[in-house]
């Protein structure tokens, strides 16, 4: 999926001068998309650091990496570029608020999990003690789900906007959605390497879904904007 995504995104930016020419622009719109990408990325660049740090801290092993582990419960990170390219705003920021609550839910439950266990608490106090003060990776994990919280207020706020503005079949999600968990998340037995491998997973694939989101508000940036070089009109 990475191969043709670095091929095929630049082009989109072409596309768009012939696909959208008479979208009009909203400035309030088109700032709202600038924040949440800044925002995107932020939170990326902290998924990033402690998805390193949980690999070396809990799995041993800073380089680690296993491409097969996957949760069904988890947003599916396959795209049509061109599907992608011709959703709706509607659906599109519709996708993202129920994705981003999604996997703030695994959090919650990998973060409490992690609370609950006496050998991982240990191990937090370990890492704790050899050197300056820093947070847990529970800790770590909460601050991410505040990021997250922070995305979908945005998002929600986007969507209602949009919708507002034009005729949809969707409202935005309640970020009280619940979220089923997998049959694994339920089973009493499941061994402590499994599950710090689920807590792998879910950063993993936040950390990969993150980055499908900045390129979400990048085109709903464009789209409000026009094509490059081109400048915003009034609605």
């Amino acid at each position: 999926m990475a191969v043709w995504w670095r091929v095929l995104f630049p082009l989109f930016f072409l596309t768009l001068s012939w696909v959208y020419p008479c979208c009009s622009s909203t400035p309030g719109l088109l700032q709202a998309y600038s924040y949440s990408l800044k925002s995107t990325r932020c939170t990326h660049a902290r998924v990033q650091q402690l998805l390193r740090r949980y690999k070396e801290e809990l799995l041993d092993d800073k380089q680690f990496e296993d491409r097969d582990l996957e949760l069904q419960t988890i947003p599916s990170l396959s795209t049509d570029f061109y599907h992608w390219l011709q959703m709706k705003d509607w659906e599109r920021l519709s996708a993202a608020s129920r994705d981003l609550h999604t996997f703030w839910a695994h959090l919650d439950m990998k973060r409490k999990e992690m609370e609950g266990d006496k050998v991982e608490q240990r191990a937090a106090h370990r890492m704790g003690s050899m050197g300056k003060a820093k947070l847990t990776i529970p800790e770590s994990i909460q601050c991410i789900q505040t990021d997250l919280r922070d995305l979908m207020t945005k998002v929600n706020f986007q969507l209602r906007y949009v919708n507002s503005s034009s005729v949809s079949p969707t409202s935005p999600p309640a970020l009280t959605h619940p979220v089923s968990p997998s049959a694994s998340h339920q089973a009493p037995s499941k061994s402590l390497w499994n599950s710090r491998l689920e807590g792998y997973v879910i950063l993993r694939d936040l950390e990969r879904y993150l980055t499908k989101l900045a390129r979400d508000f990048i085109l709903l940036k464009t789209k409000q904007s026009g094509p490059p070089g081109a400048q915003p009109r009034g609605r």
